[in-house]
């Protein structure tokens, strides 16, 4: 156990004490009706704890969890005891029994579904059941939250109140759950604990990684999400039927083995006590369909889900004809999330509405995420069985580690899809595999508020926000508070986007931002001495420690031209950063952290004005350094230290390869006005001679753009020089993920290419 500061410990008490007064979901208890119950006076129990003896593990073990919260909350030996009778006195009794079932009647109906549960006084027992043993478990667990006040804040912190005098008040309970399917996916290794305590009832992390087998009182995770993703040519392995990195659709062999080797994999999930289903669907990439295909896609509005979905739903038709109960999942995503016109699915198919080019920093139905709305709008009138997959963090950009604001949108999102009854479940997606870091940033708080909200999305998200952030960081929590809302609101504020890659460098991590809030945290240490929420804000300040590391040189330019003293502390900041990061395996997803800490080794100084902009003002001319580039990380490339270099850095990449290696996005070009490019670039020679090709360079465009090449005799120096892209850049919204290249030649002709910043310049 757990605990904070006096102060913060006193108002837990308070929200615990209001909470005796009423429970949050009773219509009744928030009149003030109900029974008014003392479980523990001066230290004494008055309750014992009952289980039939009939009862299965997971009820057991949910009923030994009352009686150990319950003895460390008030310091009184609550007793467990079980049999067929229940004995004297008053009693919590636990589970659905015959006692119980007399006393609840819904117990016996499917009103309450696997989950759902019922809390309620009766006669002399306060009974905790669910019509199925994982309902029972989340009764309990509930009871302990909103009702005692133990809270389950993180997979290494729980919060447990110390009150030797309890009193609460217990009326009609009724809690059924909104999503079927719950789940936050986040790195809380194998504390799968956690996870049931916040009432989360999914366990997608067995779908892609092998981990120990769930202990016998928690082996009951829901079976509502069809198993395996992106499997079309694992189902149906003939070559013959693959085609443009997806299927032939419309083929008849393709419908008939597909349904054929499901068949077979279900009914071995079914001989070994598993659900009878699976998932069936699209490849991790794009398609080009054949022509009958595209053909049945343009008879449907033009969505290439048409030929998909009139695929997948004749196989689940065929699957269900063998085996009845049989599901089968599939996907709407990528080039398939555009909903088809003029079709209905089964009612055996899952559909996953996974919109991975939606804006994360905003919530699905605000108007810059109208395509993703209207999609999954139009897929709710064609299937009453949707799963909404959320990207919420940052895998392959900035990472794990950089603020992410997406935390409102997040809550919104889970908000309105609850208006949508065919959504029955979501996945919130925070890593890929389960190598990244547990509790750092605002991770926890996202899992904590999310899994709030998906069992009773009525809450009012900010006030969730509040709570945790007064129960995990003690007296630091009023300048957590205003972390989360200036990140938020400079993210609202600017004209940033959230993808799964969102650089480091994006506007909205401004200078004056990490400024304002840096000090924030200065103050965070300071107003607590406890070592415990000490520990949760030094974990959370990573991302904005991070952010200072990777961008200083930026940030030292902005000040210089200011003409404000501003000192990054950068030794005492890595040291920090490296005290506090030690335990994480990776950074973002395939970077490690020791390949983060040979990037951050790599000391810049604040870099040189090019002669021909030095005399141009400020606005009319940006400096784009290797940080900000994008890399091609399986061509080698890589950022090195180079005392050529303006900042003492460069991109540097092998000539022995042709890849777009390094790219500089319009995520952080400029969102106005018309510019010219210039790269400042430098070879280590090779073999090359006049004539030959010393790298290409281009302007990559939905709507066209070019390249070119560079002469070796231009570079054959090995001196940095500036090289002019011809083009004009132009923000275009509708023209997204443009940007600006340069390869190597892909001979023997340079041994290196080494990029060291890029100016822009407005015409």
């Amino acid at each position: 156990m757990v605990r904070t500061s006096a102060a913060v410990l006193l108002s837990l008490i308070l929200v615990v004490v209001t909470m005796q007064s009423f429970t949050f979901a009773a219509p009744d208890s928030m009149n003030g009706q109900g029974n008014q119950m003392m479980l523990a006076s001066n230290g004494k129990g008055k309750y014992g704890v009952f289980v039939s003896s009939n009862a299965d593990a997971i009820e057991r073990h949910a009923a030994q969890e009352l009686v150990n919260y319950l003895t460390q909350v008030t310091g009184a030996p609550f007793q467990l005891s079980e049999g067929t009778t229940p004995p004297a006195g008053p009693l919590f009794v636990v589970g659905r029994n015959a006692l119980t079932e007399n006393l609840i009647p819904e117990l016996a109906g499917d009103s309450l579904g696997v989950d759902g549960f019922v809390i309620r006084a009766a006669q002399r027992y306060i009974i905790i059941a669910g019509s199925d043993p994982r309902g029972t478990m989340y009764g309990v667990n509930y009871f302990l939250d909103y009702y005692v006040g133990v809270k389950w804040y993180s997979p290494s912190y729980t919060f447990v109140p110390t009150n030797p005098n309890l009193r609460l008040r217990v009326t009609n309970d009724v809690q059924v759950p909104r999503f079927e399917y719950r789940e936050m996916y986040v790195n809380d290794g194998n504390n799968e604990q956690y996870r049931a305590h916040n009432l989360l009832n999914g366990k997608y992390r067995d779908r892609s990684i092998h981990v120990p087998q769930s202990e016998p009182w928690l082996d009951s995770w829901s079976s509502y999400w069809p198993y395996d993703v992106h499997n079309f040519k694992k189902i149906v392995p003939q070559t013959q039927y693959h085609h443009g990195n997806q299927l032939l659709a419309m083929n008849e062999s393709v419908r008939s083995i597909a349904a054929g080797n499901l068949v077979q994999l279900i009914t071995q999930r079914v001989n070994e006590g598993k659900d009878a289903s699976y998932g069936f669907s699209q490849e991790d990439t794009t398609w080009n369909p054949d022509p009958d295909s595209l053909a049945f896609a343009n008879q449907h509005g033009g969505s290439l889900a048409a030929p998909v979905m009139d695929m997948v739903g004749d196989i689940a038709t065929r699957v269900k004809t063998e085996i009845p109960d049989a599901r089968t999942g599939t996907l709407a995503y990528m080039f398939t999330e555009e909903a088809p016109t003029g079709m209905t699915l089964p009612d055996n198919v899952v559909i996953t509405f996974a919109p991975i080019y939606k804006d994360h920093g905003r919530a699905l139905n605000d108007p810059k995420n109208s395509f993703s709305k209207a999609n999954i709008e139009q897929w709710a009138q064609m299937s009453d069985h949707i799963l909404f997959w959320d990207y919420i963090m940052d895998f392959s950009g900035g990472g794990y580690l950089m603020p992410y604001p997406s935390l409102y949108a997040m809550s919104e999102t889970i908000q309105y899809l609850a208006t949508l009854p065919a959504v029955k479940g979501y996945f919130g997606e925070h890593i890929v595999g389960n190598t990244a870091p547990i509790s750092t940033g605002l991770t926890d708080l996202r899992a904590w508020v999310g899994a709030r909200l998906l069992w009773n999305p009525d809450q009012d998200y900010r006030e969730l926000i509040d709570e945790f952030v007064n129960g995990y960081y003690g007296d630091a929590a009023p300048y957590i508070s205003q972390y989360i809302t200036l990140l938020h609101e400079a993210f609202e504020q600017s004209d940033s986007t959230l993808t799964i890659s969102t650089p480091i460098t994006s506007p909205f991590l401004s200078f004056d931002l990490m400024r304002q809030i840096d000090g924030l945290f200065d103050q965070a240490v300071a107003a607590t001495n406890d070592p415990v929420s000490l520990n949760h804000v030094q974990r959370t300040r990573i991302e904005v420690d991070y952010t200072i590391l990777m961008r200083y040189v930026d940030y030292m330019s902005e000040a210089r031209k200011r003409n404000i003293q501003w000192d990054p502390d950068y030794d005492n900041r890595y040291a920090r950063f490296k005290t506090y990061t030690a335990d994480i395996i990776n950074y973002k997803s395939k970077g490690t952290m020791e390949s983060l800490y040979r990037l951050i080794d790599i000391r810049r100084t604040l870099p040189t004005i090019p002669d021909f902009v030095s005399g141009l003002p400020d606005s009319d001319w940006i400096d784009f350094q290797d940080h900000m580039f994008w890399l091609y990380e399986p061509a080698g490339t890589t950022l090195v230290s180079d005392a050529a270099a303006s900042d003492q850095a460069a991109a540097k990449v092998k000539g022995s390869t042709n890849q777009w290696a390094i790219q500089l996005h319009d995520t952080v070009l400029p969102r106005e006005g018309q510019w010219k490019l210039y790269a400042n670039v430098r070879v280590d020679p090779g073999t090359g001679s006049p004539g030959t090709i010393a790298f290409n360079y281009g302007f990559n465009s939905p709507s066209g753009g070019g390249r070119t090449s560079m002469d070796y005799a231009h570079v054959a120096d090995g001196a940095y020089s500036f090289v002019e892209f011809p083009w004009v850049y132009e923000y275009n919204p509708n023209q997204p993920n443009r940007y600006f290249w340069l390869a190597p030649p892909n001979s023997s002709a340079i041994a290196n290419l080494y990029v060291d910043r890029i100016i822009a310049v407005r015409q």
